[in-house]
């Protein structure tokens, strides 16, 4: 069971901002909005479980120094069959290419530095909650009532 109930309002990516609702949650003294990964198939408007997890030192500075080496490779590969399927000098491709993967590479390993590194802990969206189906047994059919 999640420890903070709430409802999922924005999605992008696998972020989420996430209303809480502190009725249900037993968790004390978190906002009223919380700023998630949302790594499971949760929708806008879904009512969802969000748990503060603790991420490993050695696997948060592998995303970090990663991330950048693997935009480095694709920018590399990207350039490079850019230039193969025009047919022209690869330099330019490559350099670009690099800087463009680069780019977007270290800008991922900032947002996931300054959310879950320096916190120690990040909120993860891990649940969602499917309201509970009640099926009255005792009612009779409309056929039935005339």
């Amino acid at each position: 069971m999640a420890e903070i109930k709430g409802i999922l309002i924005r999605k992008y990516g696998e972020r989420a901002e996430v209303k809480v609702d502190k009725t249900k949650t037993t968790v004390t003294g978190i906002p009223k909005y919380l700023d998630c990964w949302c790594p499971i198939n949760a929708r806008v408007g879904d009512n969802v479980g969000v748990e503060y997890q603790e991420l490993e030192k050695r696997k948060g500075q592998m995303i970090i120094y990663g991330f950048p080496i693997l935009g480095i490779i694709a920018g590399y590969a990207f350039g490079n069959s850019l230039a193969i399927f025009f047919h022209m000098d690869p330099f330019w491709f490559i350099v670009c290419g690099v800087v463009l993967w680069l780019l977007i590479a270290i800008n991922y390993a900032r947002i996931f530095k300054r959310d879950a590194v320096r916190q120690g802990v990040q909120p993860v969206v891990v649940e969602i909650d499917v309201p509970e189906m009640v099926i009255d047994l005792n009612d009779k059919p409309a056929e039935e009532t005339k």
